[in-house]
């Protein structure tokens, strides 16, 4: 069975609508190139300068934000996905994180540990939230390296969609 959606985000099976659907607006946005965090121990604002799609223009690839159009308030389900080459030691950890309007999300939270020294480590997270029209919202990182780290452009993204019916 061959499933996919459309610009509108009406889900296809074989190129035939299969039921109503608008799961708009879609983003996914990763970083535009490797990104050198240097300040261990704190947070920075994910640098998402490059959109795979965004059927809406909903995300903004210079201050990083997604912002919630006019007449699609509603649930949304996010994922996003942080991955650093080769630098994390035994017990140290990246972490990230999703804002809305400023504020940390809660249930966005999430930590990966390295399990030996150097290692490659990769944390991702998905979760839905209400969202109101006019909200922003934004991804974050940290690591606790001790040392600047890489986040690769190629496995370090943040997207999402409004759920039908919401």
């Amino acid at each position: 069975m061959s499933m996919t959606f459309n610009a509108n985000g009406t889900i296809l099976h074989n190129g035939t609508q299969i039921a109503p659907s608008d799961n708009t607006p879609m983003w996914f946005v990763k970083l535009g190139s490797n990104f050198n965090h240097s300040s261990s121990n704190s947070w920075q604002n994910a640098p998402l300068s490059s959109e795979n799609f965004d059927t809406s223009n909903v995300f903004n690839t210079t201050n990083y934000k997604m912002t919630v159009p006019s007449g699609k308030a509603g649930k949304y389900f996010m994922y996003y996905q942080h991955h650093i080459n080769d630098a994390l030691d035994q017990g140290e950890n990246m972490q990230g994180k999703i804002q809305k309007n400023g504020s940390d999300l809660n249930q966005s939270y999430s930590i990966a540990f390295s399990t030996s020294s150097n290692k490659t480590t990769r944390l991702h997270h998905s979760f839905v939230e209400t969202l109101a029209v006019g909200d922003e919202i934004n991804m974050w990182l940290y690591q606790h390296e001790g040392g600047s780290v890489t986040y690769q452009a190629y496995a370090t993204w943040f997207g999402g969609y409004r759920l039908a019916g919401t």
